[in-house]
């Protein structure tokens, strides 16, 4: 099982380089960064592609990547120069994790009117296979009902593609991670309350059926499609205690999850949780 911690980007770009170096300093496989245009109207939140360069310039070995990138507010030409950008400074390094998003600031900043759940499963499945292309292919000609790209060319020698982790938790979107993904995401919070499994562990474990399924359908090795699951912001606290974080290894292996991520502690106890999450880190490959 790797681990892997959530960062955050609402701190001083000194804080913010040495919870990147402690994390780094503890052994963990990746940081991501959220990648919104703020969240919960912070006075700071920093934008995720910039601030992942300078985390690669001042880092060595931790593993970078966007949780995740959205085509509430991205386009797939600039975000997938982006990302070859970061490819390049942190010496292949990143991921970029791409998913639907939500309702609310990211989705209303550009104007027009809102976007349904289902326009958002189809602009992922459009966007997510548009910036497949543009990392492939030399020059892109792609006319979509929601992205275009015309003659484009990313230049800087042969297509190269950073590695891709789609987030869903739906039919719809699996079918999109199936096809183009390397990493599948998803957390212990429901998106569907039509659907809800009732715990944590029971929704991870029914999209993951469901996961298999699609793979079956879609003709893909499921043992191909590696899987991460967020834990934190629902009812698992894998970083009160050792012992809980264990126990989240051990359910959470079951499952076939390969990749245990956390949100890296703030706030009231902090300094206890990030004690755990040393020592989960270092009985952690």
């Amino acid at each position: 099982m790797k681990l892997d911690a959530v960062m955050w980007p609402d701190s001083s770009w000194p804080v913010m380089r040495e919870e990147w170096l402690r994390a780094e300093g503890m052994g963990l496989n990746r940081g991501w960064l959220y990648d919104h245009l703020n969240l919960n109207t912070r006075p700071a939140w920093h934008e995720a592609y910039t601030s992942l360069a300078a985390v690669a310039a001042v880092t060595s070995r931790i593993g970078v990547g966007t949780m995740v990138t959205s085509p509430n507010f991205r386009h797939p030409v600039t975000s997938a120069k982006a990302a070859l950008a970061l490819d390049t400074v942190s010496e292949g390094r990143f991921v970029m994790g791409i998913g639907a998003g939500g309702p609310g600031g990211d989705s209303d900043a550009l104007g027009g009117q809102p976007i349904t759940r289902a326009e958002r499963t189809a602009r992922l499945q459009e966007w997510v296979e548009l910036t497949d292309l543009l990392l492939r292919q030399e020059r892109t000609d792609y006319s979509g009902r929601f992205f275009s790209a015309h003659q484009v060319a990313m230049g800087g020698g042969q297509p190269r593609r950073p590695p891709l982790a789609v987030a869903a938790t739906g039919r719809r979107g699996m079918r999109t991670a199936v096809r183009f993904a390397d990493l599948w995401i998803t957390q212990d919070v429901g998106q569907d309350p039509a659907a809800y499994a009732g715990t944590p562990y029971a929704e991870v474990r029914r999209q993951i059926t469901l996961l298999d399924e699609v793979c079956a359908q879609q003709g893909r090795d499921p043992s191909t499609l590696s899987r991460l699951t967020v834990l934190g912001y629902g009812g698992e606290r894998p970083l009160s205690s050792i012992e809980a974080f264990r126990d989240c290894v051990g359910r959470y292996a079951e499952l076939g999850v390969t990749t245990l991520a956390v949100l890296w502690p703030r706030g009231e106890g902090s300094d206890a949780r990030v004690a755990v999450l040393e020592q989960a880190a270092a009985e952690c490959p």
